[in-house]
């Protein structure tokens, strides 16, 4: 269960179809459970680098992250909320990735732990060689990073862009840097959403606000995010597992998801044809 007393948060405004956001959005957190929970296969030699256990650690986080996003939107939290979406995305990039290249992903998996264990190690060092005092880590640190790197090399980051042309989605990374953008960085627009302004030419003047300001469709729009990368996930888990009837039919969710995002487009281009409401100081 996501959330069984979620409401809206106060002061916000909502599109009718909202609440059949949230109810697709708990048909999918279900759907994703029916796959884990009912997932039968046979543990192979491969142990934890079998592409159906590294899916459904994916399937597993992504679940995570989504369930956190939607119960973020219930305390009023949109930008933390679609920082979280943008954790499913990556998710996505991962397993779709996966999915196409197999085994070589799972490699490229391990390349990218040892490059980031190196970095950090490193830095480590770095600063302790900095220190006028002796760190006892120091000696058995250098020698983890001398082993390591002698194993893997440098080693080299999987990028999600590269994950997400690998994977043949590349056009869902649009959505992932838009949420970067919007508000997982710290960027000119994320910050734009505590300023507003008023006036007009030499009397323009802004404020500046603790908490974000309200947007219309806001939340419609972020579990329009989420639920798209919950959705490729579970039909990307359950290819990788070979199929499952378990639960609801992914037809049936992908249905669902098409017409509420038609309705959330419709929405947004009626709210263009109105005037932009006035602003005033808080």
């Amino acid at each position: 269960m996501i959330s069984p007393t979620y409401r809206l948060p106060e002061g916000e405004t909502a599109l009718p179809n909202k609440q059949a956001w949230l109810d697709l959005a708990q048909r999918l957190y279900e759907k994703g459970k029916a796959i884990f929970d009912h997932s039968d296969f046979l543990e192979s030699a491969e142990g934890t680098r079998d592409p159906k256990v590294v899916a459904l650690a994916l399937l597993a986080r992504t679940m995570g992250n989504f369930q956190a996003g939607v119960l973020l939107l219930e305390t009023g939290h949109v930008v933390e909320s679609r920082t979280m979406a943008r954790c499913c995305y990556e998710n996505f990039f991962w397993i779709a990735s996966l999915a196409q290249t197999g085994e070589a992903f799972i490699k490229k998996m391990e390349l990218d732990d040892a490059a980031s264990r190196l970095k950090l190690a490193n830095g480590l060092l770095d600063w302790s060689k900095a220190q006028s005092q002796k760190y006892d880590f120091a000696e058995t640190l250098s020698s983890f990073y001398s082993s390591l790197r002698a194993k893997h090399g440098k080693g080299s980051r999987i990028l999600p862009k590269d994950a997400a042309n690998d994977g043949k989605i590349s056009d869902a990374y649009i959505f992932y840097g838009e949420l970067s953008n919007d508000a997982a960085h710290p960027s000119a627009t994320s910050l734009s959403r505590h300023v507003s302004w008023d006036g007009d030419g030499d009397d323009v003047c802004f404020t500046l606000h603790a908490l974000p300001l309200k947007e219309p469709f806001a939340i419609e729009d972020t579990l329009e995010l989420a639920c798209n990368a919950l959705l490729c996930v579970c039909i990307a888990t359950n290819e990788i597992l070979g199929g499952s009837t378990d639960g609801e039919r992914l037809a049936t969710l992908a249905d669902e998801f098409s017409k509420l995002s038609i309705e959330n487009k419709t929405a947004r281009e009626g709210a263009r044809l109105l005037p932009p409401p006035k602003t005033r100081r808080s």
